[in-house]
């Protein structure tokens, strides 16, 4: 079975247990948190997959990183995933239950990429507009990548809206390229 079946049984089943328990309004944003911290650092993910550490070094560490004390649910399912060694799906899993529960919530899952550093008023005011045209909630996660030059890049639950200098350049590039291929 490949990692991403495992990663999504786990996900699948975790979500469905912290509903039963009714704990998945307070599991969830440990779990989000717990991503970022995940996404963020390399290091950290190579560490807690690390087979020289014990079980036990592996959960305090996870459980340290987090900076707050956890919920019971999530400390036994972070027990059950080192204990079965797939410390190494963890961020897999949380991304996947994320992903699970924003669908339940009917929630729209959005990324936008920034050429620049707004204000917080700014971003606030772009996080309002996008809720409102898309007609739904959202949850937005904001990052700045220099590399488009100005403009922005939204995604919405994967698909891709770009109006970067970047991706205009690109698709510059791509026409002059097939025109001078036709010319031939």
């Amino acid at each position: 079975m490949n990692s991403g079946a495992i990663a999504s049984r786990y996900a699948k089943s975790f979500f469905e247990f912290c509903v039963e328990q009714g704990e998945i309004e307070n599991v969830y944003p440990f779990v989000k948190h717990l991503i970022d911290i995940l996404s963020s650092q390399v290091k950290l993910r190579e560490l807690i997959a690390d087979k020289t550490l014990t079980d036990n070094e592996k959960i305090n560490l996870i459980e340290r990183v987090a900076g707050k004390s956890l919920p019971q649910p999530l400390k036994e399912f972070i027990n059950l995933i080192v204990r079965k060694s797939r410390t190494d799906l963890l961020l897999q899993i949380f991304l996947i239950f994320r992903s699970i529960y924003l669908k339940s919530k009917n929630i729209l899952d959005v990324e936008l990429l920034l050429a620049d550093e707004l204000n917080a008023s700014a971003l606030e005011n772009i996080i309002t507009r996008v809720a409102e045209t898309l007609g739904n909630p959202c949850e937005i996660s904001i990052t700045v990548k220099p590399e488009l030059i100005a403009g922005y890049i939204l995604i919405v639950n994967g698909k891709v809206f770009d109006s970067s200098v970047r991706g205009q350049l690109n698709t510059v590039k791509k026409n002059l390229l097939e025109k001078k291929f036709d010319n031939l």
